[in-house]
């Protein structure tokens, strides 16, 4: 008799325990579950970061530059002073000893005058003693000033020029050079400082 009461006060005992705590059992089972399918979610989802893992440099692009084309400024023509940028040469013209800062084409009135490189007419200069001056200015801080030109038939500033392209013709109009006959007097500075021109161009000493 007292053991089935006993195994009865058990079986109410522990019916109360679950009837009392069963909703604290239920919450926490469910949290659980969330927590656990919330942390699998994350290493399935996740990127790898290795740590101290060096990316290395991004892809390479290959950037095209357009080669540079240098031509001789006349068809037709014979060099004649060449340039002395740090010498003195005499000028007939001038009866003294003075620098040279370009070269002289010797060549017929009315050539046609052609840009050495692809650039852009910086200027157009009509003067006394150097008679049309056209500048342009090329990549690279490098100019081409083309002096002794004709007035007429002369490019007009801001044009844009390739190689090749006739910018003016040649005229007897260098009277600072005029006891040196008829000829283009071509000089070219880099960045303000002026250089050989046969440095650039392709040409033969005579043509």
């Amino acid at each position: 008799m007292k053991t089935y009461q006993s195994g009865t006060s058990d079986k109410k005992a522990k019916k109360n325990f679950f009837a009392r705590y069963m909703y604290p059992i239920i919450f926490g089972t469910a949290l659980l579950i969330v927590a656990a399918a919330i942390t699998l979610t994350l290493v399935f989802t996740l990127p790898e970061t290795p740590a101290n893992v060096d990316p290395g440099p991004g892809p390479s692009v290959d950037v095209e530059v357009p080669e540079v084309t240098f031509g001789m400024p006349l068809a037709e023509y014979t060099i004649g002073k060449g340039a002395a940028l740090d010498s003195l040469v005499y000028s007939s013209t001038l009866n003294q000893w003075r620098t040279h800062n370009g070269v002289d084409f010797a060549a017929s009135a009315g050539a046609n005058v052609m840009a050495v490189c692809d650039g852009t007419v910086q200027s157009v200069v009509n003067s006394t003693l150097e008679g049309t001056v056209v500048t342009v200015a090329h990549d690279d801080g490098l100019v081409s000033i083309y002096k002794g030109l004709a007035g007429e038939n002369v490019i007009a500033e801001g044009t844009a020029v390739k190689t090749g392209d006739v910018i003016g013709t040649v005229a007897e109009s260098m009277m600072i050079e005029q006891l040196d006959g008829t000829h283009l007097h071509l000089e070219m500075q880099k960045n303000g400082t002026y250089v050989d021109p046969m440095e650039y161009l392709p040409g033969e000493t005579d043509k």
